[in-house]
């Protein structure tokens, strides 16, 4: 049984995919009317915010959920690398793509929603929901409006479903 050398087309694959959906996403995202509305809200801050502490208790909670979810995977995928090899490298590799994947697609998200904000006439924060409700709610609501819809529609769910394809290999093979 060799475990995860299997598999290994599988998993680059579904580890690839969804960035390149991303990517397409992206720039088709950033050439809609208002996205540079909602990038303006994802990126200007809101000092006056700091000082709530739901503000700091959102942020923590995102970290330890965004960086802590695969954990125990890399643990016992990491038995697979020869007793030499540079974890530090890896772990610092994986910090630095987890924090370029959510900036990447907080900037597909919050073009979108610009988009979405423009086309109600409101603001963007009226727009914004978080939580699982953004991606199948709202994301399928904007699809219908961006032609051909059933592309975008096909793509994005097909990147989901990679996702958890990808991440049921990985809890599998650990």
């Amino acid at each position: 049984w060799k475990g995860l050398h299997n598999s290994g087309k599988i998993l680059w694959f579904s580890a690839i995919f969804p960035y390149v959906v991303l990517a397409i996403l992206c720039v088709k995202a950033l050439t809609l009317e208002g996205a540079s509305n909602g990038l303006a809200y994802l990126y200007t801050p809101q000092w006056h915010r700091l000082l709530e502490s739901e503000v700091w208790i959102d942020g923590g909670t995102q970290i330890f959920f965004s960086y802590g979810v695969g954990i125990g995977a890399l643990l016992a995928l990491g038995s697979y690398n020869k007793f030499h090899h540079n974890c530090h490298r890896d772990a610092i590799m994986v910090c630095c793509i987890n924090t370029f994947t959510s900036f990447f697609s907080a900037t597909v998200i919050f073009s979108i929603l610009g988009y979405m904000a423009h086309i109600k006439g409101v603001d963007v924060g009226d727009v914004v929901k978080s939580g699982p409700g953004l991606a199948f709610l709202v994301y399928p609501e904007v699809v219908l409006t961006i032609a051909p819809s059933p592309l975008w529609a096909c793509l994005f769910f097909v990147m989901l479903l990679t996702l958890g394809i990808d991440s049921q290999f990985c809890g599998v093979e650990a």
